[in-house]
């Protein structure tokens, strides 16, 4: 292979007529370029890394950033080293010289170029929406929108000052804000519903001058609805300003969309150039065309005032959104960096997820007979915690214990514990509510194994969220049941919020601040989170790693040993398998022993705490 690599060299040499000196003088040039370039990638790809992993929170972004901007030193170090190339073609006398020569013209092209660009964003020139029709049928068109615009018009505000309202007074919060994800699709309809007859009627001037009342009134039905649009993003942006739950709230994934990030879309779009024109524009065609006449249309007349009123609004409150635009341009770049980086994140979550260090990882210590056994002692609504050793991924979580799960038991034992808690809502039983209101968590529940035995376990894990048998949810080497000092209906209730999980997608980026994907410990921490007046829950401190917020299973395990003695207690020890590395046996544990594993080592070479 080297030797090809030569002769390939030489050739190169002969072709060019370079002398052997200058020829190494050209290869050593080329070898410092590559390393330059090397150094330049190496400082981008470790700017992602620290943006998406939230390392040095909080000051993340700010290292992340500077460390990208840094990565431009090598890189224009390395357009510096190549201007040889063009000193040997004489490239910047000519560039030089041309540009003094024609700077009239290019200024003139520009200024072209800008005003070509703003007639195209104002006034499109195709007539694609009113091509081909009578000039009965535009008017009928023109009429019925402008009805239907007044519908859109008090959808936008009401959903949009519903969600105002909501921001203004929901505690800042991961469960608190769960209403923001219903207000903000709500809205989000609502400006999707709008921009149906914004676009529509974008193209008003498409519409001869003979129906001149025609096209003023669409005119009027594309620039209200517009106005008010970008009115209602910027009081939503006041309002959320730099909460963290909130911005997550308003840009996780929307399946009425189809994709995440929307809230940061609109956001951007308010401060597009090409908005600002539109909207400051269309005011001034509608003071020129319009103006305050009155018109026995009611219709008409609310949706000019309408009109008038977003463009104040956002005239009055142009020093506002300047000094938002340098935060959002921060919440844009870490977006776009993390989005750059994810892909990465999950690639190593995922194989790490699936490595073991030792084959003896492939299979749990616990036997069928362990699980058997502890079963019989199990509830619906019991928290498992596990831990498997000899798992990489164990590296990267907290504590001991790395992995929790909830025993729901299956339908048939359902039935039986939660009888007193029916009728409900109609219902007659748990399976039945699960039927008709959870269809996904119940087509689950009904899904035997390959041995004919139904799951009776609710877990998080690849690729999301599932249900699984006891058996092989508890195919572990170490597992221990603890059970929420809780009413029955308060179980029920948290069971079935967890069933409402079923089929999300797993969280590789391991964030409780939202729900649109969830990690094991989240679907747990979700579940029994306190929802009053509806019902009561468990009080879980969040612990802050790498920025973000998370119970994990060994902050459960903590929880316990830290109320096992106090009168507030909320979970009572039930019970503990446990296995030895050293003999391949399992025992039962004592509480003793589960408190006791907080201590134990999280590394399976150094775990021989049962030994």
């Amino acid at each position: 292979m080297m030797s090809l690599l030569k002769k390939h060299n030489k050739k190169i040499q002969k072709a060019s007529g370079v002398s052997p000196g200058a020829w190494e003088g050209f290869k050593k040039r080329r070898r410092l370029l590559i390393k330059i370039s090397l150094v330049s990638g190496g400082l981008t790809f470790a700017s992602l890394a620290i943006v998406g992993t939230q390392l040095f929170y909080p000051f993340h972004v700010l290292i992340g950033v500077s460390i990208y901007v840094l990565s431009f030193i090598p890189f224009g170090y390395r357009i510096y080293l190549s201007r040889d190339t063009w000193k040997k073609y004489k490239a910047y006398g000519l560039v030089g010289s041309f540009v003094k020569k024609e700077r009239r013209r290019m200024l003139l092209a520009l200024c072209l170029l800008i005003l070509v660009a703003v007639l195209l964003w104002v006034r499109p020139l195709d007539a694609k929406p009113f091509a081909g029709m009578s000039d009965a049928q535009i008017s009928t068109i023109v009429v019925d929108d402008l009805y239907s615009a007044v519908t859109a018009m008090d959808y936008l505000e009401t959903t949009g000052n519903d969600l105002l309202s909501l921001l203004q007074s929901v505690d800042s919060n991961t469960n608190g804000t769960e209403d923001v994800d219903i207000l903000f699709n709500e809205f989000l309809i609502a400006v999707a519903y709008s921009e149906t007859l914004t676009e529509r009627h974008r193209y008003f001037a498409a519409i001869p001058y003979r129906l001149w009342d025609e096209r003023v009134t669409s005119f009027l039905v594309s620039y209200s609805l517009y106005s008010k649009k970008y009115e209602l993003v910027h009081r939503i942006m006041t309002e959320v300003a730099n909460d963290d739950h909130k911005l997550k709230a308003l840009n996780h994934f929307y399946e009425s969309i189809g994709r995440a990030n929307i809230y940061n879309e609109m956001v951007m779009r308010f401060y597009a150039p090409k908005t600002s024109i539109r909207i400051t524009a269309g005011y001034w065609y509608a003071r020129l065309f319009i103006g305050d006449s009155q018109r026995d249309d009611i219709s008409f007349s609310l949706l000019r005032n309408k009109a008038y009123g977003s463009y104040a609004y956002l005239k009055s409150n142009i020093g506002k959104a300047i000094v938002q635009a340098p935060g959002v341009v921060i919440q844009n770049t870490e977006q776009e960096m993390f989005d750059a980086w994810f892909p990465i994140q999950k690639g190593v979550a995922t194989a790490m997820g699936r490595a073991t260090i030792s084959t003896r990882g492939k299979g749990g210590l616990i036997t069928a007979e362990d699980i058997s056994l502890m079963k019989q002692q199990m509830l619906p609504g019991d928290i498992m915690l596990q831990r498997r050793n000899w798992h990489v991924s164990n590296v990267g979580i907290p504590g001991f214990w790395t992995h929790s799960a909830l025993y729901s038991g299956d339908l048939e034992t359902m039935d039986a514990y939660f009888a007193s808690e029916f009728p409900y809502q109609g219902y007659v039983s748990m399976s039945e509510y699960i039927e008709t209101e959870l269809p996904a968590a119940f087509a689950s529940l009904v899904s035997p194994d390959y041995v004919g035995i139904t799951p009776s376990v609710i877990e998080a894990i690849e690729p999301g969220v599932v249900f699984q048998t006891l058996t092989k949810s508890a195919d572990a080497d170490f597992v221990v049941v603890l059970r929420p000092m809780l009413t029955k209906k308060d179980i029920m209730l948290s069971l079935v919020k967890a069933f409402a999980n079923t089929g999300k997608p797993y969280d590789f980026n391991f964030d409780f601040d939202t729900r649109d994907a969830l990690v094991c410990s989240e679907l747990v921490y979700d579940a029994y989170f306190e929802r009053l007046p509806e019902k009561n829950g468990l009080s879980m401190q969040t612990s802050l790693i790498n920025g973000r917020k998370i119970v994990s299973p060994f902050d459960i395990a903590k929880k316990y040993v830290a109320e096992k003695d106090s009168l507030e207690k909320q979970l009572e020890f039930v019970y503990f398998i446990m296995s030895s590395e050293k003999t391949g046996e399992t025992t039962v544990g004592t509480e003793k022993d589960f408190v006791g594993s907080l201590e134990w080592s999280k590394f399976s070479f150094l775990q021989n705490a049962s030994d």
